[in-house]
Order: structure tokens, then C-alpha cells, then sequence
């Protein structure tokens, strides 16, 4: 009796010190996935050159993964600390919910690898088969499939309901179907399908600029030459979108293999394995906006502006001046009658006459124009808003 009641305070203190620890690294990482995913899809809605197919299936993505920091993070901390005690299906539906998030990022980056696919081995069909509605149907099926696949535990395959007390995964959930079903059959196979397409990918990639290397150099035509920069462009989507892929699957397959062990080795891993393998998976949700912000240069330049325009807003609110945030959607300049170039890229010139344009809030010129236009604010405004361009 008295070795068991040492092994219970052990317990009892060891679990004190993980659900710490847990708390110490998930918050910050739920916060990071919650507005670095949010800043992911307000790009998307703000910038009209960013609305395109492969962005809705990144925004599909970027919702799963704010979903992990509103919800799976604070459940699995839920779970760490064992709670909710004697609710044995609010727990099963708790853990339920966070194997149907992960299902529904794992069918978004196949979505995502086949639209690359598509996109680099067939560009002319691609182009008139593509389309947002089409997206939005994939997707709306994927998210369908992934919550029946998440939601399965709920209709049986669980353990007996009558021994649990305690909140925890491997008590709740059966692990033949998080091992057998989950892991070997719906997450290591679309993991397998993805490798094998962007191999394909890269393939096609380097084909086609081998091919277009020799015309561009034998050509002056400007034809070519677009051709060339649009497939350059393809291949850097690719890659970028496959280090997404390559991360996703290094964050999570430490947790799926631990499952593994415990089921097909019948040794079950301490739990200081288990927690790292855990806040790994997690982690992965915040990831992915800095991948985009460091990869791509026009995801680059909106989240600028947006975090710009959202701080100068917030500013101007502070101090109690009346200025919404249209203020910043019309700060313009007047442009005199010359020529420029098109915003589209394609160099021709058009000629505007007294028409007004949005700087970019984050060049110096709009900041010198957003400081002209304080002086007509009250006086405790323009100090607070120059203070805050310091």
C-alpha cells in the first residue's frame, strides 16, 4: 500500500509538471496559429492578385489550422490535465474533433499537390477547368470526408465507456483505429500520393525549363520570354507548397509512430516522448503563414500592409479621433496626365488624367501622404499618429 500510494503522488506530480509545461509551450503556439492564419485569409479577401484557385485550398488549410488553435490546442490541454472527469463522450468527442482537423489539412494538401499537378503538366487546360467554384466544391468535400473520418469514434469504435474516470486519449479512444485505420489508412497513404505527385512535379519542372531555355535563347520573341517567367513562377509555387507538404509530414508523423509502437510493439512510450510528439503536431498549424511571408513575395508585401494598416487604425482609435479605417482605403494622391505601366505586368502604357490612387500604405510615399493628411485632425491626433510612424 504505501509503494502505491508513492507511485500515485509520483503520478500526481509528474502530471502537475507536464500540464505546466503544456500550458507554457501550447499557448503561445495557439495564439501564433489563431492570427498568423487569420492574417492568411484577410490577404487572400484583401488582394485581389492572391484570388486564385491554389489560395482557396490554402485558405481552406489556414482554417483548419486556426481551427487547432481555437480548439484542439485548448481541448488537448483539457486533456493533459485530465479533465473533464465522468463525461466520457464530451472527452471522445474532444479528441474525436482534433483527429477531424488533421484529416481535413492532410485532404487539403492533396487538393493542393493535385491542383500543382494540373497546373504545371497541363497549363491550357488547367487555366479553363480551374475554377473557383470547382475549388470550392473540392473543398467543401473535403472538410465533408475528413468529419465523417474524425467522427467515426463517436458511432462505436471506442473502449468501454464504463472504465473511464479520467479525461485521457488512450483510454477514450481506440488505438486500432487511430493506427490501423487512422494512420495507415487515410494519413500515410495521401501522404505517399502527395511525394509521389510532386516527383511528377518536379519532373515536368525541369523538362519544361530545359525546353524553354533553349527557345529563349534562340528567340527574341516576347511570347517566349512570358512563357518562360510563368513557368519559373509554377516551379516556385511548387517548391514552396512542397516544403509546406514536407514540414506537415515531419511535424506529424512522430505522433502517429509512438501511436504505432503502442499498438503493433504493445509497449506503450513514457509520456515525455508523447508531449514533444504532441506540441510538435501542434506547432505545425502556426507555421505555415511564415513559410508563405518568407517564400512569396506578394503574401510578403500584403501581410505588410495589412499589420500596417491594422496598428495605424489602431492608433487613431486610441486617441479618440473620428477617422475610420476607410480613411486609409481612400488616403490617394492626385496623379497628373502621363503614361504608366499597367498593373497586370504586360508593359503596355495607359494614359490617366487626374484620377486618384492607393499607395501602398507601407512605402515611404504613403506615409508621407497619410502624415499630410493628419494636419487636418485635431492637434493630440497628429502628435499620437506621428509618434506612431517612429
Amino acid at each position: 500500500m504505501g509503494n502505491e500510494s508513492d507511485d500515485n503522488a509520483s503520478d500526481e506530480g509528474g502530471n502537475d509538471v507536464y500540464v505546466i509545461l503544456g500550458l507554457a509551450l501550447e499557448i503561445p503556439i495557439a495564439v501564433a496559429a489563431v492570427l498568423g492564419n487569420l492574417l492568411v485569409c484577410w490577404a487572400v479577401h484583401y488582394n485581389r492578385r492572391l484570388r486564385n484557385v491554389t489560395n482557396y485550398f490554402i485558405v481552406s488549410l489556414a482554417i483548419a489550422d486556426m481551427m487547432v488553435g481555437l480548439f484542439a490546442i485548448p481541448f488537448a490541454l483539457l486533456v493533459n490535465a485530465k479533465q473533464p472527469h465522468n463525461r466520457f463522450h464530451l472527452c471522445l468527442f474532444m479528441n474525436s474533433f482534433v483527429v477531424f482537423l488533421t484529416q481535413s489539412s492532410i485532404f487539403c494538401l492533396v487538393a493542393i499537390a493535385l491542383d500543382r499537378y494540373f497546373a504545371v503538366t497541363k497549363p491550357l487546360r488547367y487555366r479553363r477547368v480551374a475554377t473557383g467554384r470547382r475549388a470550392l466544391l473540392i473543398i467543401l468535400s473535403t472538410w465533408v470526408l475528413a468529419f465523417f473520418i474524425g467522427m467515426v469514434p463517436l458511432f462505436g469504435w471506442h473502449k468501454d465507456p464504463t472504465d473511464v474516470v479520467q479525461c485521457e486519449f488512450m483510454k477514450v479512444m481506440d488505438m486500432n483505429y487511430m493506427v490501423y485505420f487512422n494512420f495507415f489508412g487515410t494519413v500515410l497513404p495521401p501522404l505517399i500520393i502527395i511525394s509521389f505527385v510532386y516527383h511528377q512535379i518536379f519532373q515536368e519542372v525541369q523538362k519544361q525549363v530545359k525546353a524553354i531555355s533553349q527557345l529563349v535563347v534562340g528567340s527574341e520573341n516576347d511570347t517566349s520570354k512570358r512563357l518562360a517567367e510563368l513557368t519559373f513562377k509554377e516551379a516556385r509555387a511548387a517548391k514552396i507548397l512542397a516544403i509546406v507538404i514536407l514540414i506537415f509530414a515531419l511535424c506529424w508523423l512522430p505522433l502517429h509512430l509512438l501511436n504505432a509502437i503502442s499498438v503493433i510493439v504493445k509497449v506503450v512510450p513514457p509520456y515525455y516522448l508523447f508531449l514533444p510528439a504532441i506540441t510538435l503536431s501542434h506547432a505545425n498549424s502556426a507555421m505555415n503563414p511564415f513559410i508563405y511571408a518568407f517564400s512569396n513575395r506578394e503574401y510578403r508585401r500584403t501581410f505588410r500592409k495589412l499589420i500596417l494598416r491594422f496598428t495605424l487604425c489602431n492608433i487613431l482609435q486610441d486617441v479618440g479621433c473620428t477617422a475610420s479605417s476607410h480613411t486609409f482605403e481612400e488616403e490617394s494622391f492626385q496623379v497628373p496626365s502621363h503614361s504608366v505601366q499597367n498593373r497586370n505586368g504586360l508593359g503596355h502604357n495607359t494614359t490617366m488624367t487626374a484620377t486618384t490612387v492607393t499607395p501602398p500604405l507601407a512605402s515611404p510615399i504613403a506615409m508621407k501622404r497619410l502624415i499630410d493628411r493628419s494636419k487636418s485632425l485635431p492637434p493630440h491626433c497628429q502628435h499620437r499618429l506621428l509618434d506612431g510612424q517612429s
